[in-house]
């Protein structure tokens, strides 16, 4: 069942077999052992790629199981000898994994050399039990309770000045609904805005993107080429706001902001090495966001 389950994530018999330190024909053995034994087939198999019958997905579901249950199993020994060894699975988002991951554990690399790091780079939030992501660094408006707090990024609504130039002046939040709006959504929801004001309070207004993407950088592409106004992470814009080739909307009015935070697989019994990566995720943020690590709020019940 594991070598079947390590086919089905790798792929291919000859990268199962690699990762396992077995022949290629040994891991076709297994397999085929496994589905005479099932009386069913697993795999489609061609000459160009591999790919689960009906019967295979549904096995495979249950294959996984229990090979993360026994991987978990190897885990706790390791914790119960207080040992660096093993792997550490992360998910991260593209921008998050360059600008602060790499960075908040360098020191964690260099003085663990035992323990191997896996990197699971998506704009998506990925199912931390099915892909065995041990912690999870996001930036969003979803943390939920138990999600470890870190920090939190500052969001302004900005667009080119091409753009502003040749449509209706923005003064409030309202006017926003006569504009073409470029959204950040990854997972489909209505597009709902709270601004802030000292003078008038908050505003809440609900609008009907023109374009939307689960990307940020697509849309601020699209914002520089003046299609329209979109939210995004001021640190990820201060470039092009310094230079003028995009101008803050509605500066009197604040947003949000998106939460920093952590996610975790593991909260009772951590792996000691997931336990250390996570200190080392937790102390650089707090030196780069210190204000807002000061300023935590609980996540919501």
């Amino acid at each position: 069942m594991a070598t079947f389950a390590r086919v089905v994530e790798l792929g291919a018999f000859s990268r199962a077999a690699k990762a396992l330190g077995l022949t290629t024909s040994s891991v076709s053995q297994h397999v085929r052992a496994l589905e005479l034994s099932l009386q069913a087939t697993l795999l489609n198999r061609s000459t160009r790629k591999l790919s689960l019958t009906e019967a295979g997905t549904l096995f495979y579901k249950h294959c996984a199981h229990i090979v993360t249950a026994a991987s978990e199993a190897e885990q706790s020994i390791a914790v119960l000898n207080n040992e660096m060894v093993g792997e550490v699975r992360i998910a991260v988002s593209s921008f998050m994994s360059t600008k602060y991951l790499i960075p908040a554990l360098h020191d964690f690399i260099r003085h663990n050399p035992k323990v191997r790091l896996r990197l699971e780079v998506a704009d998506n939030n990925v199912d931390l039990i099915e892909q065995r992501i041990d912690l999870a660094l996001r930036a969003g408006r979803n943390r939920q309770p138990g999600d470890i707090f870190l920090g939190r990024f500052s969001d302004v609504l900005c667009a080119s000045p091409s753009y502003l130039a040749v449509r209706p002046p923005i003064h409030s939040p309202v006017d926003l609904l006569h504009h073409d709006f470029l959204l950040f959504n990854p997972h489909g929801e209505p597009c709902f805005l709270e601004f802030s004001n000292a003078a008038s309070g908050t505003v809440r207004v609900r609008l009907q993107p023109r374009i939307s993407a689960n990307h940020a950088r697509s849309l601020r592409y699209l914002a520089l080429d003046g299609h329209g106004i979109t939210r995004l992470l001021e640190c990820k814009i201060d470039d092009d706001l310094r230079a003028g080739r995009l101008v803050q909307v509605l500066p009197d009015w604040t947003l949000g902001g998106f939460d920093v935070y952590v996610t975790v697989r593991h909260r009772d019994n951590m792996p000691l090495k997931v336990r250390q990566c996570l200190e080392h995720i937790r102390h650089y943020f707090e030196v780069v966001l210190p204000l807002n690590a000061v300023a935590a709020a609980p996540a919501p019940a």
